[in-house]
């Protein structure tokens, strides 16, 4: 039985900025920054450890256009070192990395082939002088491509493993911008043997078999949104069985999102405990990685909501977390926020004959939707900019911003109420 291994991995975003995280914490900006590549020095020890035939990278390996050349320079770095090793490495570009954008100045190691954006091309994989596989791929020439490339695929070849390497929006999945669409059956039509696909940033089999559809998901998480284990697909193609497909876990930074109820808190120094407690169970699950960073949503009703909706509360309780945690392993960056309330009675509000009660009812039963309807053509022209449309058209962050602002409201009403 003929059998072809090969890593399958994408979205590598090497050299992320972290803007975002990276101010909070300026010390640990560096490593932040580092993640993204050395989750690809992991796929390569990975690939030299399991002796794999192959390397496939599926679009996106750095983050943007204006990429540097010390970025460059590391991920040649990890080329050569397949090369060197006799194991070729296969890539096409993707729209945060397209042709036109991709440094000219650089000689690319033995073994490497980056596919062209004009049409479909055919590689092989020689075993003991004959073709193991064949890898067919197309690059993205310009950010946005809007064609269906998957057409473009055509197994022409009898010996041999077919493997398509596509930069894509399979069946218009919701969350990514939809370059290069095409349908699962585009796919299933091609008669290839495993379709190692890049764009979506989450591990997904779409298929198992006959052929094998899948996405790897980026290598390493690089913002609040992407928690979960992140990495690469260790495959196996046999002539004469199905296809093994293992996820490998490469990142080297943990992003977890959880909430920390402090219904129970009578002082910040119990809100701070609380948050410590919840922080060290989660960085005993991430024992494995270098750095955890953790999204933490203070919850409940609580006798310090006062206290903790005071500008400055939620940053300065976050700096006392990071100098509680300064030098743990793994090191530990907090984003820290709020939706606590009061310790009035909602449900006996709730009951009453006055505005109070309008108010709840109003925010708590929008099953028409009307409400975030209205808040979202008042929000217009605060969040007109493309930096903030993504926060006015997505329905939870709708609820949430409701949330604050029924809570903001009853502060107010109820403690002039009564004092």
């Amino acid at each position: 039985m003929t059998a072809f291994r090969f890593i399958h991995c994408s979205d590598l975003h090497i050299d992320s900025p972290f803007k975002g995280l990276a101010s909070q914490v300026p010390s640990l900006t560096e490593r932040l920054r580092e993640s993204t590549f050395r989750s690809f020095h992991n796929i390569v020890k990975l690939a030299v450890e399991e002796k794999v035939d192959a390397v496939l990278i599926a679009g996106d390996i750095f983050d943007g256009a204006d990429r540097s050349l010390q970025a460059q320079l590391k991920f040649r770095r990890g080329l050569l070192e397949l090369s060197e090793k006799g194991i070729p490495s296969f890539i096409v570009h993707g729209n945060h990395d397209p042709s036109n954008s991709w440094s000219h100045m650089l000689d690319w190691p033995e073994n490497t082939t980056i596919f062209p954006g004009n049409k479909v091309e055919r590689i092989p994989v020689i075993r003991e002088g004959e073709a193991l596989a064949w890898i067919y791929g197309i690059s993205y020439p310009q950010k946005e491509v809007n064609e269906n490339l998957a057409l473009k695929f055509k197994k022409d070849q009898e010996q041999g493993f077919a493997v398509g390497l596509l930069h894509a929006n399979v069946g218009q999945h919701p969350g990514h911008d939809n370059y290069a669409p095409c349908s699962l059956q585009d796919l299933i039509s091609s008669d290839f043997d495993y379709w190692a696909l890049g764009h979506i940033h989450e591990f997904k089999i779409l298929r198992e078999n006959n052929p094998c559809i899948v996405y790897s998901g980026n290598t390493q998480a690089r913002h609040l949104k992407e928690t979960g284990p992140k990495g690469c697909c260790l495959v196996t193609l046999n002539s004469g069985a199905p296809a093994n497909i293992r996820f490998v876990a490469t990142d080297v930074v943990s992003y977890r999102s959880t909430k920390v109820d402090v219904s129970s808190a009578s002082s910040i120094n119990e809100v701070l405990q609380a948050i410590q407690s919840q922080v060290e169970e989660l960085a005993k699950e991430s024992l494995t990685r270098e750095g955890l960073v953790v999204r933490l949503v203070l919850t409940g009703r609580t006798a310090v909501h006062n206290e903790l909706q005071n500008p400055g509360a939620t940053k300065a309780l976050a700096e006392e977390i990071h100098a509680f945690f300064e030098g743990h392993s793994p090191w530990i960056l907090v984003d820290l926020s709020t939706q606590t309330a009061g310790t009035y009675d909602i449900d006996s509000l709730k009951d009453g004959k006055d505005f109070i009660a309008d108010l709840l009812n109003l925010c708590e039963d929008d099953q028409d939707k009307q409400l975030q309807s209205k808040i979202q053509e008042a929000m217009k022209p605060v969040f007109e900019s493309w930096a903030g449309r993504k926060y006015l058209e997505d329905g939870e962050n709708i609820r949430t911003i409701t949330l604050k602002a029924r809570n903001l409201a009853l502060d107010q009403l109820v403690n002039h109420e009564n004092p």
